[in-house]
């Protein structure tokens, strides 16, 4: 495959994006691996005397997920494009950011507070348990101030500072969690006091960033201006999260919370995937709006398209051959990372993998609507396969009689967003992929994965698969070019 000609500088804009993107990816990974690392807790009926208690976490972080959209309606978003395509000083945009989220954000939080027993009892069946909303309220509102903080590190492109309160937020809910639900046994409230407590600390240490932008005159006519872009995205962002987080509901509400808990536990392992992906969304937004001006953008967003795909398609695969053997493995004579009663959903891991290679690709399809300020297109892709991940459960759930319904239902979704955004993107802002080296790619994907569900090969067998797949990838997909440079990055 022939290499398209590159004008001066196209790798190095590459590289300074592989660079922040795996830095990161530290920090995401250290934002999400407190769920995954405390699963052993979580699915110990020592700690969660019962599947009812995990399904009330899974059902409070899936709404959790919902409200994080209405808490910020899109200003997040608008923030970082008037950073760096606006006409106001970075001071003003985050000033008037700040002021209007901190009273939108607190309404709405009394608003969560005032009817809490009916979430309580509409979530979670039982009035009893208000003290878990009210708990994840709060958790909200300091997240959704704490994020401004955030945002201002990725605009800077600091993300060595951006990892460094990322994983001191991250020992901090290791901790608080260890301590309530191990040594108090608190159990399901241990869990978010643990989250509340390590979200208002980290607000506290994001206090010295959010002063050093910070000035007490908002701009109200630039806030007009931010609003008429970010509320587009607030549709935008509920009907994403009802991609991502729908199927938690319907799963307990058209199967049980049985079902619910091994689902939510073993989506977790399956969403390793979105940690990479909000990493690398974290360094393309900053990346794509720097590089918009440039004659070669077009082409060097599909670049960026390809290498993301083969480097998703390779963790989809590696994931497929081994998750099992390490989710099932006795480390250190203290049990496996996930619990014998939860192993039952293990298999629709690949299938949530997969689905997140989707995510990505509308991740990097996603310049044009900003650089052209049609945000408001975003809902119909978003739109979409919200819509199609409602349709897909109700239709899948009861024919399967099993949560695998919901696992295909996010693959159909994913696969509908990124369709979606792909042909109306072309017409407004049209990116050339390198669909030759693409199509090799899914080629391999749907090659392996096939065997892996058909034959259950041994372990042997997938280690010989996985050799293959490197070599495969090395000399099918890759160019000459590309291979001569990941052999010197590798020392070879």
């Amino acid at each position: 495959m022939a290499e398209k000609p590159a004008s001066k500088g196209f790798w190095a804009p590459i590289r300074g994006l592989a660079r922040h993107s795996a830095i990161y990816a530290i920090s995401t990974a250290l934002q999400k691996l407190p769920g995954l690392l405390l699963l052993p807790i979580y699915t110990s009926f020592d700690y969660l005397p019962s599947y009812d208690d995990y399904a009330d976490v899974v059902m409070l972080y899936t709404f959790g997920a919902f409200m994080g959209y209405v808490f910020t309606y899109g200003m997040d978003s608008a923030m970082m494009r008037y950073f760096f395509l606006g006409k106001a000083d970075r001071k003003t945009v985050f000033s008037t950011t700040m002021v209007f989220l901190l009273f939108s954000s607190g309404l709405t939080a009394l608003l969560m507070t005032l009817g809490a027993p009916q979430l309580a009892e509409l979530l979670l069946g039982s009035s009893a348990k208000t003290e878990l909303i009210y708990l994840i309220t709060a958790i909200l509102f300091f997240d959704a101030l704490g994020n401004l903080a955030y945002l201002v590190l990725r605009a800077e492109e600091k993300a060595g500072l951006f990892t460094v309160f990322k994983g001191l937020k991250f020992f901090m809910e290791m901790g608080f969690n260890v301590w309530f639900l191990v040594f108090w046994h608190l159990q399901t409230p241990g869990i978010f006091y643990a989250g509340l407590a390590a979200s208002a600390l980290n607000l506290l240490m994001l206090v010295p960033i959010i002063l050093k932008y910070f000035k007490l005159r908002p701009d109200l006519r630039l806030w007009r201006e931010m609003l008429l872009f970010a509320l587009p995205l607030l549709p935008n962002g509920i009907a994403f999260t009802t991609t991502e987080m729908m199927d938690r509901f319907l799963v307990k509400y058209l199967l049980n919370a049985d079902a619910l808990a091994v689902y939510g536990a073993s989506y977790k392992f399956g969403s390793a995937l979105l940690l990479l992906v909000m990493a690398f969304r974290n360094a393309w937004q900053p990346f794509f709006l720097k590089t918009a001006d440039r004659p070669d953008a077009q082409q060097l967003y599909a670049r960026v398209m390809s290498y993301f795909v083969t480097g998703a398609a390779l963790i989809v695969l590696i994931g497929t051959l081994f998750l099992e053997d390490l989710l099932t493995l006795t480390l250190f004579g203290y049990g496996p990372l996930l619990k014998p009663a939860y192993w039952a959903g293990i298999g629709i891991i690949p299938v949530i993998l997969l689905s997140y290679v989707f995510y990505g690709m509308y991740v990097i399809l996603t310049p044009g609507f900003y650089i052209r300020k049609k945000s408001q297109y975003m809902i119909l892709f978003t739109g979409s396969a919200g819509l199609s991940n409602v349709i897909a459960n109700f239709i899948l759930l009861p024919w399967l009689q099993s949560f695998w319904g919901a696992a295909w239902a996010t693959l159909i979704s994913y696969v509908a967003m990124a369709l979606s955004i792909y042909w109306v993107g072309q017409r407004l802002y049209p990116i050339q992929l390198e669909w030759a080296r693409l199509a090799k790619v899914f080629s391999l994907l749907g090659a392996v994965m096939l065997i892996y569900y058909s034959a259950d090969p041994d372990f042997g067998v997938r280690l010989t698969m996985a050799v293959m797949i490197l070599v495969t990838m090395a000399i099918w997909i890759l160019t000459p070019a590309e291979r001569k440079m990941v052999l010197r990055r590798v020392g070879l």
